[in-house]
């Protein structure tokens, strides 16, 4: 292995010299002639009440050290342990000793090797634990959260590690959790709401009161939301949920892998129609409380999330009436009309990237069955949006074949996009900006790689706890065993969607 190791670190420093033998850069050269770091480590006796063994770092490329501490650290002063071929190293301008500095790795330290006139820098990056922020929830006395109604206090930090916005930051304040989710909060592993008294910014996100944690239970890749997410940040769509992962401590216990997202509220930062203005969503598990309405071609009801309405007031009237004029106006003769057709109450294009990107995913649950969110202003039309809940999505789902199926179309069934695709105009539009998806295949999977790259040990961890790789958890269609084998199968069967959408649109 130090065999290995040496030599390619030798032929990486070999091929840098080639590429650049023509520049005229003399460091660069002399690098191939042996100066620079060929070695570091933070070894447990210089640092034996953080590290219980020896951490050996990896020299990636010429310029990145990258160091992996497999357990949570309540700091990072450590001290180095180094091999130079000659020359020095110093950080802010200060020479550092090999095996008796100590600094300060909570954020990326520059390094500065100098030898003569030769300098080089380097980024030194110590990720602890699985490198994911770590986010720690303590309630009042520590009672368990039991309820989606009702809220227990407690209090919040957040630990941001080197990958993330502020790397070494922390974050701490009160708060207020409960449950959240319908089939979810029925999992071992449960997602939950957060509220602030006051509005804050969480990993440098938009500072609002209400975030929420989603468990991807699930899902064993846990990147089925994000992926939907990345599709709808590359689309037309106004907003999209910005999420983050973060491995959860609850109560001093690790809970795993989490994502750390925005609840879906009306907001400048978030769903912008305005202070007069509604988020919508098609539910058919909404409940007795909630404030819903129905209109003839949607079977299930439209539930109004946002803001908080009374029944027959102006505001619930509003928008009754105007979804039964898209309604009624949408299934009329004249439909296609350009003038006083649907295009006067629809903005087309979030219609169309809403479609597709649940299409692409054959999201079971938007077949206008529930989490099928629309907006509306005042001054505006209906719009689709934002993208929610894709857990059975992707292939994620053992209890309907035709939607594990890469095959088949399951959204272009529904009531209002059936008729919208009677439309010659709207199913242009649907195949043009398909095109432009199609043309970001690379780049979606160049995320899905990234992301699974950054969770691979925060999902072991996961695992550990839950134990969900190499078992059936509903509504799995699959059981791939490592987690390379489920991304790999999230992915392969997402390339094969794409294509058939391709021939078929």
């Amino acid at each position: 292995m130090i065999r290995k190791f040496f030599y390619s670190l030798i032929c990486v420093f070999a091929l840098v010299a080639c590429e650049n033998s023509d520049n005229g850069i003399d460091d660069i050269q002399m690098e191939g002639n042996g100066t620079g770091l060929s070695g570091f480590r933070f070894l447990a006796k210089n640092n034996n009440r953080v590290l219980i063994s020896d951490v050996e770092c990896n020299i990636v490329g010429d310029s990145i050290i990258e160091c992996h501490v497999p357990h949570i650290m309540e700091h990072k002063a450590l001290i180095p342990n180094f091999d130079t071929r000659g020359g020095e190293i110093l950080v802010d301008g200060q020479k550092i000793v090999s095996g008796i500095t100590i600094i300060n790795c909570a954020r990326p330290v520059n390094l500065i090797y100098k030898k003569g006139s030769t300098t080089k820098k380097y980024m030194l990056r110590v990720m602890s634990f699985t490198g994911l922020p770590i986010l720690y929830i303590n309630t009042e006395n520590g009672v368990a959260i039991t309820s989606k109604d009702d809220y227990v206090k407690g209090s919040i930090k957040i630990v941001e590690d080197i990958e993330t916005r502020g790397a070494g930051d922390i974050f701490e304040s009160t708060m207020k959790i409960k449950g959240r989710g319908n089939s979810t909060w029925t999992f071992p592993k449960k997602p939950y709401k957060i509220k602030f008294d006051e509005k804050v910014s969480l990993l440098g996100e938009p500072a609002d009161k209400e975030w929420v944690l989603l468990a991807n239970y699930t899902d064993k890749t846990s990147l089925r939301n994000e992926t939907a997410f990345d599709l709808g940040r590359m689309s037309n769509l106004e907003y999209t949920n910005r999420t983050h992962f973060v491995d959860v401590v609850l109560n001093g216990v690790y809970n795993g892998t989490y994502q750390l997202g925005e609840q879906l509220k009306i907001s400048k930062n978030r769903v912008n129609v305005g202070d007069d203005g509604f988020l919508l969503e098609i539910d058919s598990k909404a409940e007795a409380e909630d404030i819903t309405f129905k209109v003839q071609h949607i079977g299930y009801p439209i539930n109004i999330k946002d803001p908080e309405v009374e029944i027959n007031s102006e505001a619930y009237n509003y928008v009754v009436r105007y979804l039964a004029t898209v309604d009624s106006v949408l299934f009329c003769d004249n439909f296609k009309d350009k003038e006083n057709g649907y295009a006067k109450y629809i903005d087309v294009n979030s219609f169309v990237d809403w479609y597709l990107i649940n299409e692409i995913g054959k999201n079971c649950d938007a077949n206008f069955f529930t989490s099928c969110y629309m907006n509306l202003s005042r001054e505006g039309k209906l719009k689709m949006g934002p993208l929610w809940d894709f857990d059975i999505a992707f292939g994620n789902i053992n209890y309907n074949a035709e939607c594990a199926n890469t095959a088949g179309y399951w959204i272009r069934n529904v009531s209002w996009f059936r008729r919208l695709f009677q439309d010659p105009n709207f199913e242009q539009k649907v195949r043009e900006r398909f095109d432009y998806f199609y043309s970001k295949r690379d780049d979606l999977f160049n995320e899905i790689n990234a992301n699974a790259q950054y969770l691979k040990y925060s999902i072991i961890e996961n695992n550990y706890k839950w134990n969900t790789l190499y078992e059936h958890t509903w509504p799995n269609n699959t059981i791939m065993g490592s987690y390379e084998n489920e991304v790999q199968e999230l992915k392969t069967w997402l390339d094969k969607r794409f294509e058939w959408l391709n021939q078929d649109l």
